[in-house]
């Protein structure tokens, strides 16, 4: 590496840098959450055309889930042996190829494609967090993920929005395969930003260099992490496990509970994802100034609650809970995911990203398959949303327990 230090470069410069980086990274993330999220607005429409069940559609959802809870720690490791930039191109290239298996509408192939695009996706996922903690902290860390968030949700905006009515004036086919060339150009920009952090790298501009572990990974090193850890993770299991296999049901819960088409059903499941893409970046420069996470993580975790129950049991406007839930939805976020660098040194970062996405993923595997086999059951939705509000209230008493271990000498959570 390059004696040569940042003092040479404007500090404008070396932002302008990071928040490129920060595009880069996130263009191949929105494009994976526009593919994650592809099957729940064209629900409807692939039980029409391929005369799958309700459990067989959540099955796609499901099952990206598994090899995710087998592999993503290691995924985490190789982030931390590999450096971001190969593991990126590697990753995002293995969740690319599952987006192209995915438009074969073949279900089995479908399925096959869904197992590679979760390894990928979810490894990548832990490789964009170290990527951000890289460029960004001590430089507005909070703020950055807010950023990077709002293009995520972009993408599962963009599938709710877009999707039924590409698929109803166009084919299922022509969404689907729309899909998987927007990965593939994600794939291509995933290799531009390995040269940007070549880059970053020889001018001292990111927060850390990241140098070759030749130490072998041992699995009590992931157990040795702290128990506020332990708590944010499983807060993130349960209340995403409320968040995500909803928005997967949404489409159809609209049009079965309001009668509503396909196209406004979709656009109503959408408005969490747009209400949280334009102020998830807010609440993060707020914690950036004022802290408060742990306190955030509650207020967010208790919003949601009463939300899903009202719009299956109620004759309350289903906007008014969708865009409480918008609400909550950037709240957690933006304190939840920039507080793992407060708790865990920067060479253990990967391996802390990777755990909590594999506690993360036993919820959306387990959570989306109830969904489907509650609906064939009943033939509603209204009992997995009382299921969706008692994740919420688990996910609340993990955020209190979270505040009482900062209240008693913790990782700085609550400062700014």
């Amino acid at each position: 590496m390059e004696n040569r230090t940042t003092s040479a470069y404007s500090n404008t410069y070396i932002y302008l840098l990071a928040y490129l980086a920060l595009v880069f990274i996130s263009i191949a993330a929105m494009a994976s959450y526009f593919a994650y999220d592809c099957i729940g607005p064209l629900t409807p429409l692939l039980k029409q055309e391929l005369g799958l069940s309700s459990t067989q559609v959540y099955m796609l959802y499901s099952i990206y889930s598994i090899p995710v809870i087998l592999f993503v720690v290691i995924g985490g490791v190789l982030a931390d042996k590999l450096g971001v930039r190969k593991a990126a191109i590697l990753f995002t290239a293995l969740f690319t190829l599952g987006t192209v298996l995915t438009a074969s509408e073949n279900y089995i192939i479908m399925l096959i494609g869904r197992v590679f695009f979760g390894i990928g996706a979810e490894s990548y996922y832990v490789v964009m967090n170290k990527i951000l903690a890289k460029w960004f902290k001590n430089r507005g860390l909070a703020m950055a993920f807010g950023i990077n968030l709002f293009l995520c949700r972009a993408g599962t905006y963009a599938a709710f929005f877009g999707l039924p009515w590409i698929a109803e004036n166009f084919t299922l086919s022509s969404a689907l395969w729309i899909v998987a060339a927007i990965n593939i150009f994600g794939l291509f920009v995933t290799f531009l930003y390995g040269i940007l952090d070549r880059y970053g790298e020889k001018r001292n501009f990111v927060s850390f260099v990241e140098e070759v572990d030749e130490q072998p990974f041992k699995l009590r090193q992931a157990l040795k992490l702290p128990l506020a850890f332990w708590v944010i993770s499983l807060l993130c299991m349960t209340y995403y496990s409320a968040i995500f296999p909803f928005q997967g049901a949404a489409t159809d819960f609209f049009v079965e509970r309001y009668t509503l088409d396909t196209v406004a059903a979709g656009r109503l499941a959408g408005t969490i994802i747009l209400i949280s893409m334009f102020t998830t970046w807010i609440f993060g420069a707020i914690v950036d100034r004022i802290g408060k996470r742990a306190t955030m993580l509650i207020i967010g975790s208790l919003a949601m609650i009463p939300c899903h129950v009202s719009m299956a049991y109620t004759n309350i406007n289903p906007w008014i809970p969708m865009i409480v839930l918008g609400i909550s939805f950037s709240l957690v976020p933006a304190a939840l995911w920039p507080a793992l660098p407060l708790m865990v040194k920067e060479k253990q970062l990967g391996t802390a990203y990777g755990v909590i996405a594999m506690v993360q993923n036993i919820g959306l595997f387990i959570f989306p398959l109830a969904v489907g086999a509650i609906h064939d059951s009943v033939g509603s939705y209204n009992p997995a949303m009382i299921m969706f509000a008692a994740l919420g209230v688990l996910g609340l008493s993990f955020a209190v327990w979270l505040k009482i271990i900062e209240a008693r000498g913790g990782h700085y959570l609550e400062k700014a």
